[in-house]
């Protein structure tokens, strides 16, 4: 094998390397980056955002297996400056944030956080969460829901 060819396959390796270690990378998300969210710290943290949350614990009664309900949860920037929400992150897949505000809520202002939870083929008392991350102090909070799943009746075995 002469050298022009192994510095060729050598090249060819090295483009097959890069091109798929460049399609590795993730996708932007949309809304907030939380990478460019500047946190306070302890001597300007009364200038920051403060969320103040009407309710961090929702029951959501009983439900039947299957059953889709959402629990809604209202807060307000109760700080100096701007609220930013980066990220709802739900505990399970049974349960997906929706209709959480990705603008900056501005101090005195409200907003709501649904989370939607699919009861499945489960059956039995059932205890969610999801931790939103925020500029705020502290920059992360868990919002709660519980039910109570009536499943199917499976047959007894004789």
């Amino acid at each position: 094998m002469n050298t022009t060819r192994q510095d060729n396959t050598w090249a060819f390796a090295a483009c097959l390397v890069l091109s798929v270690l460049a399609s590795c990378g993730t996708s932007a998300p949309e809304g907030v980056d939380a990478s460019f969210i500047h946190i306070p710290g302890e001597n300007d943290k009364n200038q920051g955002p403060v969320v103040t949350w009407n309710t961090d614990s929702v029951d959501l009664g009983i439900l039947a297996a299957g059953e889709v309900a959402s629990a809604t949860y209202t807060f307000q920037n109760t700080g100096a400056s701007p609220l930013v929400i980066a990220q709802v992150l739900p505990s399970c897949g049974c349960t997906v944030a929706r209709d959480w505000p990705t603008s900056p809520i501005a101090p005195g202002k409200e907003g709501t956080i649904t989370l939607e939870f699919d009861a499945g083929d489960r059956s039995g008392t059932v205890s969610e969460s999801a931790t939103v991350v925020s500029n705020a102090v502290p920059s992360s909070f868990v919002l709660q829901f519980s039910a109570r799943v009536m499943g199917p009746i499976s047959p007894s075995a004789p």
